[in-house]
């Protein structure tokens, strides 16, 4: 039912996995589809990306995690957790978006390129932050955010300064917050890369 064996509609927004149709689910994929629809395509919608195509097959990581129901109903309760939590916006696109210029993870260098504008970063931040540069002029708090993420992904470490830095900025509580989201979005990027799922319309 969710093989990969050609059926003739392939689309390339699907990267290396062929685009579901509803048609095609189970209750499960259903369900989940579902909610994925409500959740994360409705929050693209807003931001000014897409997450479906017009016909409602899912797009970006949401097509692969329409195989794996039991998998990503649990991711999904764990990435809402962390995005009800009181890190602020502006921080939290930062810090995706520098984990995706890291992973070179083109679906979510879209999407959160979006997202970052809603969260008032400025055009030339998000353009360095695509680049894997770092953005003249961020917050303390975006460019630690910025800074932890860099460190996590790219180095394996975070320094002693930076940890002391990030613990006065945040506290402990929002700091466990944040490398929850960068490891939310290694996570994302590890299937966007292996499954090269291209921003829609490349």
């Amino acid at each position: 039912m969710t093989g990969n064996a050609p059926t003739g509609d392939e689309h390339p927004a699907g990267g290396r996995l062929r685009l579901l149709h509803r048609a095609e689910l189970d209750a499960e994929q259903v369900k989940l589809s579902d909610r994925l629809t409500a959740t994360r395509v409705a929050r693209g919608r807003r931001a000014g990306y897409r997450a479906a195509l017009d016909d409602g097959r899912l797009v970006g990581p949401f097509n692969a995690l329409l195989r794996t129901p039991a998998i990503a109903e649990r991711q999904l309760d764990w990435a809402e957790a962390i995005s009800a939590a009181d890190l602020n916006p502006a921080a939290r696109e930062v810090a995706i978006l520098t984990v995706a210029a890291q992973w070179r993870a083109q679906y979510v260098l879209y999407a959160h390129s979006a997202a970052a504008r809603g969260a008032g970063l400025s055009e030339v931040a998000v353009a360095d932050l695509v680049a894997a540069r770092t953005p003249a002029g961020l917050s303390r708090t975006a460019r630690l955010a910025h800074d932890v993420a860099l460190a996590l992904v790219r180095d394996h470490d975070v320094p002693d300064d930076l940890y002391s830095d990030l613990l006065s900025e945040y506290g402990e509580r929002r700091v466990v917050v944040l490398i929850a989201l960068i490891g939310q979005y290694l996570a994302t990027c590890a299937v966007i890369t292996c499954f090269r799922v291209p921003m829609p319309g490349a």
